[in-house]
């Protein structure tokens, strides 16, 4: 189980206050309020402000010297990590302009340990390529897991960082450039460089750890099917907020259950800049046990300065719960979308669902529909039906090998080398935190803490030495937010201003990405216009086809730099195609540094291109 950005953050939200991340639906620029015409246009403002403090640079592609990244220095400084980020995953000019980046940073910076977001012991073994040159870089990068980076952009900087080894000899006193990584959602690996070390220099332990990676991976098979602790699912969906904004919704539907054990309920949910604000999930209605169709309805004011609108169908508990006839009222008309929504569940365009668990079920169901011939059914499994695991007590059982090689890592270094102990150590450990993460009630916060700690465990075995990270914005990012707490909101802790965070925007084009509920990796999804006040719509402003900006010096009370210090739309798409592809972001509490690129196409995978 990969949880690739983009499948991790699920719109599962299903509690009052509760926060959960989102799409933000596509509000046309034409429909923005315009200023008055005696007041300035702070979008305006911000695109002079841009010009006027960016770097325009020309070029996204390494090789091109450095001559257009004048004033990048002062960006980057000090810093001893440099982390860039990205708007999709699957974006190719970003990924060259990363590319680059690392080119300059190496070249002019003296970084000399590159880190992506792919398991760690997995790509170490692309480690073995970049310095000696050993093995097939395609074949190494393919046994990374991760089709995001499988690019002939990525190849292409692999290839580069064999080449920068080649040209420079440690011996002549610089540091070979390293390709690591700090992810940890495969324990396979991990768990036999493990097992092969404690086999060799304590038979004892190794002993207990034998059954550990059958262990991990049945826990992993039964979080795939859902949370390891507790049961609850939500089949979500996305509301246009430029139809809803400063509207009353009448929001209805009919529900029947069958041993429903927690209740069943719709939900809607409106996102401000100030927080969540217009709530409602039926909890109040105790709809519960064994019920008829019964209509049920609530109103919700929708507030104008609305961002973000989901709303959805949910079960609490076991049982089974049936939806059909859904109707949205705005200011007493009836909403009615069917290319977009099927709120009577007959055709497909109920794909405008997303989310759930795989312990339940959610489906379009002939089964006594209220009307027509279809109505929505979500069902949890019976446990029978699910894989028994004990997720503490395997958590356990690998914290004790874990603290037992910490205990005598002395001892073992004295026997199989300092360089050795560690690995299998920090191995361990990988198994150790993909457990975690499979028993944890949010994997996303497990992994992203997971990574920061493995990041940091890199910088502490190269003293002095500095590192450039590669992975998507949602996990780079320095602020906590919708009740996630991201990679970098960890680092930012532990490393203050030595590190330098990118965030990457883009306005046009198309990316790679899996289709929505699953199928062939497609390079033809487009990307969506970006809508009023957002960043990219900012940057358009700008005029400008690429920039860098430094957004530190961001101040509320400037008018051309405060749109960076409030809630606005930014683009963020991860391993999965997205319709509603803006999320609400803060850029200077999340990001130091802006990168720019207009206009950027799909990454091209491994095989369908040879530039």
């Amino acid at each position: 189980m990969h949880l690739v950005l983009g499948t991790v953050i699920a719109l599962t939200l299903l509690q009052p206050g509760d926060a959960a991340p989102g799409g933000l639906a596509e509000s046309p620029p034409e429909l923005d309020r315009s200023p008055a015409a005696d007041q300035p246009d702070p979008i305006a403002q911000g695109g002079a402000w841009i010009r006027e403090q960016a770097i325009a640079f020309l070029h996204d592609r390494a090789g091109n010297g450095f001559a257009d990244l004048s004033g990048l220095d002062r960006i980057i400084g000090e810093a001893r990590v440099v982390s860039l980020g990205e708007p999709t995953h699957g974006s190719r000019e970003a990924f060259e302009l990363k590319h680059r980046l690392l080119e300059y940073l190496v070249e002019t910076r003296g970084f000399s340990i590159f880190s992506i977001e792919a398991s760690m012991p997995e790509s170490f073994a692309l480690n073995e390529y970049v310095i000696f040159g050993k093995g097939d870089p395609r074949k190494l990068i393919a046994g990374m897991y991760f089709w995001t980076w499988n690019t002939m952009e990525v190849l292409a900087m692999v290839e580069w960082m064999r080449a920068w080894n080649a040209r420079n000899p440690e011996a002549e006193g610089k540091p070979r450039l390293r390709f690591t990584g700090f992810d940890m959602q495969t324990p396979d690996v991990a768990w036999t460089i493990g097992q092969d070390f404690l086999l060799a220099h304590a038979p004892e332990v190794a002993d207990r750890f034998k059954g550990t990676l059958k262990d991990v991976q049945a826990l992993g098979a039964r979080a795939q099917l859902g949370s390891t602790t507790g049961g609850f699912t939500s089949a979500t969906g996305s509301f246009p907020v430029e139809a809803a904004a400063g509207k009353s919704v009448r929001f209805s539907v009919w529900i029947r259950t069958e041993g429903v054990t927690g209740w069943a309920g719709a939900w809607w949910r409106c996102d401000t800049p100030t927080g969540v604000t217009g709530f409602n999930n039926m909890q109040d209605k105790k709809i519960t046990g064994d019920t008829e169709w019964t209509r049920h309805e609530f109103v919700i004011d929708v507030p104008r300065d609305t961002e973000n609108i989901n709303f959805g169908f949910l079960l609490n508990g076991g049982g089974t719960a049936w939806f059909d006839d859904v109707q949205i009222e705005l200011d007493g008309v009836k909403y009615e979308n069917p290319e977009m929504f099927s709120l009577d569940f007959e055709n497909d365009a109920v794909r405008f669902l997303s989310g759930g668990s795989g312990e339940y079920t959610i489906t379009r169901s002939a089964t006594n529909p209220r009307g027509g011939n279809r109505c929505l059914e979500v069902r949890k499994k019976p446990e029978s039906e699910l894989p028994p695991v004990d997720a503490a007590a395997i958590v356990a059982s690998i914290d004790g090998v874990l603290a037992e090689m910490l205990a005598r890592r002395d001892d073992l270094a004295k026997r199989a080398g300092e360089r050795e102990t560690d690995w299998a150590i920090q191995n361990v450990r990988v198994v150790r935190q993909c457990a975690g993460m499979y028993a944890a009630s949010n994997g996303f916060n497990a992994r992203d803490q997971a990574m920061a700690d493995n990041v940091l465990w890199i910088l502490d075995q190269h003293p002095g030495q500095k590192i450039v990270l590669w992975a998507h914005n949602g996990h780079v990012r320095r602020d906590a937010a919708s009740g996630m707490r991201p990679m970098g909101s960890h680092l930012s802790k532990a490393l203050g201003a030595s590190m330098v965070v990118f965030g990457f925007a883009t306005g046009e084009g198309t990316y790679t990405a899996i289709p929505q509920g699953g199928g062939t990796l497609r390079s033809d999804h487009a990307l969506a216009r970006p809508p009023a006040r957002s960043v990219e719509s900012v940057f358009m402003a700008s005029g400008l086809q690429r920039a860098i900006l430094d957004i530190r010096g961001a101040k509320g009370d400037n008018p051309g730099s405060a749109w960076a210090t409030s809630r606005r739309p930014m683009r963020s798409i991860g391993a999965l195609a997205m319709t509603q592809q803006f999320t609400p972001t803060v850029p200077r509490k999340a990001f130091d540094v802006l990168v720019w690129q207009r206009k950027t196409s799909a990454s091209v995978p491994i095989g369908r291109g040879q530039d």
